[in-house]
């Protein structure tokens, strides 16, 4: 209830904003690199019920993040050997703090598009000739083979630290 805690929160809107108006202008450019890589010539050729649906699903969990303020509700639960109810004050920004490590997928596409792989020109040539699409999963299988060890290091303090503060928060 502090104001550095209400400061925080109006920079994660803020951040969440951004995020939002970054991810709606990627995939208007993919839309665009779809209209010309297949001589569309309009916008809505490129909208199938599977993107607007994908679409609609990014910028839902983007836009999950702690609202500015101090909202609680009453949590109530059974304690475990006693079968006794309790009851306890709960902030909301538990339930909206947890979910937002549903971004971490943008992390795959950071990877996707700033890989050596993806940019290099002899490797998007060899690609196309052999009609391999490079996605998020084509880059890990990737790493994985030139790195395991650091991959699973950090795939595994990534883990342990998303863990212990989920746990941190859930308690």
């Amino acid at each position: 209830a502090s104001l550095y805690s209400f400061a925080l929160k109006c920079l994660i809107s803020l951040s969440t904003l951004i995020l939002l108006g970054l991810v709606v202008l990627y995939h208007a450019r993919e839309i665009q690199l779809f209209m010309v890589d297949n001589g569309a010539d309009d916008w809505r050729i490129a909208m199938t019920c599977e993107r607007v649906l994908l679409i609609s699903l990014e910028l839902a969990v983007c836009a999950i993040h702690p609202v500015p303020g101090h909202y609680r509700f009453t949590w109530t639960a059974r304690l475990a050997f006693t079968y006794a109810p309790s009851v306890a004050e709960a902030d909301v920004d538990v339930l909206l703090s947890i979910p937002m490590f549903l971004r971490l997928y943008l992390l795959g596409r950071v990877m996707l598009l700033h890989s050596r792989i993806f940019t290099d020109a002899s490797s998007r040539s060899i690609g196309a000739l052999n009609k391999i699409t490079f996605n998020t999963r084509f880059v890990m299988k990737t790493l994985m083979t030139i790195c395991p060890g650091t991959v699973l290091l950090v795939f595994s303090i990534s883990s342990w630290v998303i863990a212990a503060w989920t746990v941190r928060v859930c308690e």
